[in-house]
């Protein structure tokens, strides 16, 4: 049956069921992500590393429309504000359920370019996002240890030279032909709106339906390079695990995946070049200033820088004398850019470390000089100050309180319950999930499907 906001609540016990009775789930937010709000080209570029991938992404903008409205329409429109804002939340508090239910049963979850989808499930239903992309990483395989991205297995050997178009739609339709066998699926009674004959594309729940498939089928189509063949493939079996937990980087010329257990790639590009200019030019400005070094890549930065990528590497430094004169326009190699962002990135690290210390010095002055003062007013003012106090409690005042704590180095407990219920801290979804992971450890089954070892389909580290 569809589960929907009217009837969640009473149907909640099923979908209990269901996760329990699941080999692996499929997910699909249907976000608008990078094609929503700014142009794509300032949320992407082809030479984006995957820190810059995840910070684009993090602080993708959001768009406010004023617009001047009398007093009692002001009031109207803040009170549905106000209801609409209620009814949200209290359906992500109960669709929260559902999802802490998937990844406490820590079983595979799959999606389709699901980048995005995993990082707003991270910040709705488990804390923000981190600012750092290994805190990000570590914080996902704690919640979601096994992921699968349909996109980048489609991508991937065996199904690299046999698939040609990786688009969730065309990628159902191909895993229908010959090699891949797919799976038979009886819809429900009642329940036909996920018959693949007529196509519900980009609505949540038909896509990830077409997701599963495509997994399954693919995950089917490796069986095949067993002795004896496997017509099916579990979804713990070894041969899929070389695709586990890495996620489709979208146009990114060569860095294809996001690596949620390591390292990231890191391609030499010593045939990539930096180049700014004046914010009039246009593309064919640029492919005519590189016209003597043949065929060229551009990839636009902002209005007035890009990367450039020759076809051979030692053309590179014939293209950056060429600019040594210039007025207009200044040509970089790949690592001189790099190496000049690295050294602001320090200098700015540095500048915000020495203005904390000097910060905290000068607080740490003040407590000081704040303290002396009050121990001096109440050694000489011992005799009125205690029959000032005979009236009030003896228990020091909060600001004393609060004093005595800085010094201490202790958190009073008053300071621990202002701690905001609705909003988890960084470091207690980071526990939460490292709890969630030590116990998937231990609950999870010791045996699985024994097939060939995993190294038979790795995921390459150079494409």
């Amino acid at each position: 049956m569809e589960i929907i906001r009217s009837n969640f609540k009473s149907n909640l016990h099923k979908v209990y069921q269901a996760i329990e009775e699941a080999d692996f789930f499929a997910i699909d937010g249907e976000f608008s992500g990078i094609s929503d709000g700014p142009s794509v080209t300032a949320l992407t570029n082809g030479f984006d590393t995957p820190e810059e991938r995840y910070q684009k992404l993090k602080k993708k903008e959001r768009y406010i429309v004023i617009s001047k409205v009398d007093e009692e329409e002001r009031k109207r429109r803040e009170q549905e504000k106000h209801a609409k804002e209620q009814e949200e939340l209290n359906d992500a508090v109960g669709f929260s359920r559902v999802i802490h239910a998937i990844a406490n049963s820590g079983k595979l979850v799959i999606g389709h370019n699901m980048l995005l989808d995993v990082m707003h499930t991270v910040h709705q239903f488990y804390c923000p996002l981190p600012a750092d992309l290994n805190e990000f990483k570590e914080m996902t395989t704690c919640v979601f240890p096994r992921l699968l991205d349909t996109k980048l297995m489609a991508s991937t050997q065996p199904f690299k030279d046999i698939i040609n178009n990786t688009s969730l739609a065309e990628l159902e339709k191909r895993l229908k032909e010959t090699p891949f066998n797919p799976p038979k699926v009886e819809s429900a009674e009642g329940f036909p709106s996920y018959d693949t004959a007529s196509e519900q594309l980009h609505e949540a729940g038909y896509d990830a339906y077409i997701t599963g498939l495509c997994f399954i089928s693919m995950a089917n189509y490796l069986g095949s390079f067993l002795s004896p063949p496997k017509i099916h493939v579990s979804a713990r079996s070894k041969l899929i695990e070389p695709f586990f937990n890495k996620l489709f980087l979208m146009r990114v010329m060569d860095i294809p995946y996001l690596n949620l257990e390591g390292p990231d790639l890191q391609p030499k590009r010593d045939h990539v070049l930096h180049v700014t200019f004046p914010k009039e030019w246009k593309t064919s400005d640029l492919y005519q200033l590189f016209s003597a070094f043949g065929n060229i890549q551009i990839s636009w930065i902002d209005d007035t820088s890009a990367f450039v990528s020759l076809s051979q590497p030692e053309q590179v430094q014939i293209a950056v004398n060429t600019s040594k004169y210039a007025e207009s326009y200044r040509i970089q190699t790949y690592a001189e850019y790099v190496g000049k962002k690295q050294e602001e990135k320090q200098i700015k690290r540095k500048w915000t470390e020495d203005g904390w210390k000097e910060a905290d010095r000068k607080r740490s002055n003040t407590q000081c000089i704040s303290y002396t003062l009050q121990n001096h007013y109440y050694r000489t003012n011992s005799f009125t100050a205690t029959s000032a106090v005979g009236k009030r409690n003896l228990s020091p005042t909060q600001e004393e309180a609060g004093l005595e704590d800085g010094i201490s180095g202790e958190i009073s407990d008053t300071e621990l319950e202002r701690t905001d219920s609705c909003a988890e801290s960084l470091s207690e979804g980071r526990k939460k999930a490292k709890k969630l992971k030590r116990m998937k450890k231990e609950l999870s089954p010791a045996g699985s499907i024994s097939d060939s070892p995993a190294t038979l389909f790795e995921v390459p580290d150079t494409w």
